[in-house]
Formats: structure tokens, sequence, C-alpha cells
């Protein structure tokens, strides 16, 4: 490309880095460029400066006159990563992005930047990461997927997060070994990890984000019970994010109590999917009392507000409190869940050892139904 206008001074390239925070500024992008986690890199510079006007009159949204005059402009500069500097540049997709939509975006993400770094310390909050095998698979949460979804009403209190994680296991959570073996590594890595930095006042929040079996994400939830400082996470597939997406149909839910009396008490989740009664007589047997908790609607992701989560927590709580009243603290209370991740964490956090009855927990297998496999 010719008769390119003058560079970027340093001054104006210092700029455009200040105010995109080092990261990339296509919409939703937001990428750190100054390094690579997955490498290990911490010093690693992979950011391009991308004119919205070409500096060239012939290049990309070029102009005859302004292409000189903004060539050196940090308002007409916007920092990028690899490939989306290939993307508002390729000679198929430029028209695409216009000058409008890329000052557009500019603009979103300098304002997003600057709420950011004006909150105070009482934002920061720490990430706890929690994963474990899940049938076959191996599960993982990308920490700048964390970090992406507390902004920007938390920061992070630290540049890495705090990971409970078995990796490389011999067996699965079909194995009834999994179920001894993976309670115990959870139960330690929280006590060396989170009980002590809560109780020195090192961690004064937490953000929870976890991918694990559901019966280990509610045991989870119960170490969590007396930290009240936590805002749990979930993940949703459209988009495909943690951050809670704060729209889509308002969830509600309602409770269908069980008949009074007896002592053995079924309680039925059904949040992303129904569960009939026989899946559960067939396990319990027919001498059980079956309570439920519904979503409307109910389905896999349902749950987009942060607002749902919080009526979630409100019926649990008040469930549990009448299972207790109808059928008193020595009931033996089986739950049947079918429901996110971040519901399984609520639902072990607002359980409370002096105040409601012990619970076994039941998992669907893909063979047996429901099997029991934790009791709290």
């Amino acid at each position: 490309m010719s008769n390119r206008g003058p560079s970027p001074r340093e001054v104006t390239k210092l700029l455009v880095w200040a105010r995109a925070a080092g990261r990339c500024q296509f919409k939703n992008c937001r990428k750190p460029l100054d390094h690579d986690l997955l490498a290990g890199v911490f010093d690693f510079n992979s950011a391009y400066l991308a004119h919205i006007v070409a500096s060239s009159p012939g290049g990309k949204r070029g102009h005859p006159s302004r292409s000189h005059a903004l060539s050196d402009s940090a308002e007409n500069i916007m920092l990028m990563c690899d490939a989306h500097h290939r993307v508002i540049d390729g000679d198929r997709t430029w028209q695409d992005y216009p000058e409008d939509l890329l000052l557009e975006w500019k603009r979103e993400h300098e304002e997003w930047v600057d709420t950011v770094l004006s909150a105070g310390p009482d934002s920061r909050s720490h990430i706890l990461q929690f994963s474990a095998p899940i049938g076959p698979n191996e599960t993982a949460v990308p920490f700048d997927d964390c970090v992406n979804a507390i902004l920007p009403n938390r920061t992070p209190a630290e540049r890495r997060a705090t990971e409970i994680k078995v990796k490389g296991m011999h067996f699965k959570d079909d194995d009834p070994t999994y179920w001894s073996v993976q309670t115990e590594v959870l139960r330690v890595a929280f006590a060396k990890n989170i009980a002590g930095r809560f109780e020195s006042g090192e961690i004064r929040h937490l953000s929870v984000f976890g991918l694990a079996p559901i019966p280990l994400l509610m045991e989870l939830g119960r170490l969590l019970s007396d930290i009240s400082e936590v805002d749990v996470y979930d993940r949703h597939r459209e988009p495909a994010q943690w951050a809670w997406p704060e729209s889509g149909e308002v969830v509600e839910f309602d409770r269908q109590n069980g008949i009074v009396g007896p002592k053995r008490v079924a309680l039925k989740i059904s949040i992303t999917s129904d569960i009939a009664d026989d899946r559960v007589t067939s396990v319990a047997g027919n001498d059980v009392s079956i309570w439920e908790i519904r979503s409307s609607p109910q389905k896999h992701g349902a749950l987009r507000r942060r607002d749902d989560l919080s009526r979630y927590r409100a019926i649990v709580r008040s469930t549990l409190d009448e299972i207790k009243n109808s059928h008193g603290m020595d009931a033996e209370l089986l739950v049947f869940p079918a429901v996110p991740v971040s519901c399984a964490v609520e639902f072990g956090r607002v359980w409370q050892p002096k105040v409601h009855p012990s619970m076994k927990i039941f998992d669907q297998t893909k063979d047996l139904g429901f099997v029991e496999r934790h009791t709290i």
C-alpha cells in the first residue's frame, strides 16, 4: 500500500493501549494482548494497531483527505488481536465493518474500561474454579471466561484463579470410588485454599465457577454456606459465555407439596427437564412423600438472569423449611435433581445442618436412571 500517512507516534500508541486496557476492542472479544495464558507467557505483545479510516486513501475505509489527517490520531486507531485485525481489514470482509460501527465499538470498549477501572477495592473478587470429570469427559473453566463474566460489577482480585480440580483419575463418575475420592479431594482443597483465607480476611468475596457432577456441586455449595459474599455463575450456551445474559424470559418457580406424615421424603427439582414420579418410586419405593420444585419455563438454559437464581434460592429455602415442619428433622430426605450447575451450588448453600434434615443426593445415569451418590 502506497501513500500512507504518518506512522503513529509513541504517545499515540500509549494512548490507544491505555484506553483499551491492553485488550482487543473488537466487540465482545476483550482478549488480553500483553500475555498468553495458554503458553504461560506474561510479557508477550500480540496486539495490532488497526486504523478505522485507513492511513492510505486507497486502503480499507480510506478517504482522500481524512486518511492522512487521522493516521496519527488515537481516536482513529483500535487495539486488535491478530484474528480480528484480519477480519476488519480482510479483502472479503472489510465492508462489513464500516467506520461508524468500529467507532461505536471503540467507544463502548473504552467506556467499559473506564467503568471497570473506576471500581474501588470493594469490587474485588477471588475467582474459584471447581472442575471434575463428568462421564468420560474432563472439564475446565478458562480463566478469561471467568474474568469476562464478573466484569464490570466485580474485578479479579488475583491474576490467577483458585482452582480445585482432580485430573488424570483412572475412574469416572460411574465408579463408586469416584465419589468418595472426589468428595474428600474437594473438602481438603476447600479447607486449604478457601476456608482459611476467608477466616483471615484475605478473601472477602468469591466468584464461583463450577463444572462437575451435580452431587459434587451441591457439596461445594454446602462448604460455601457460611460464606455470605459469594456470586455463583453458570455456563450458557447461547451465547456461549459464563456471564449472565440478563435477557430472555423471566423464570418463575413453584412448589408441589407432598403428603404429610411419611418419614421418607423425595424432593424433585425439575429445572432443566421434567422428572416423572415413577422414576422416583422405582428407586425410593411407593412409601415416600414426593415434593417438587418446578420452573417455568422448564428447559436447558432457562436461567439467564441473576434474579432467576435469587428466586430459586428463596423457594429452595422455603421448601426445605416446609419439609422439616411437615416431616420432622428426623425425616429421610432424598433429592432428585435436574438442574443447571448454578442451581446445584445454590441448593447446597441454602441447606443448613442445624435447621434442615440430612439429605441423600441422587444423580441421573445413562443406563441405570437415578443412583444414590452422596449424603449431605
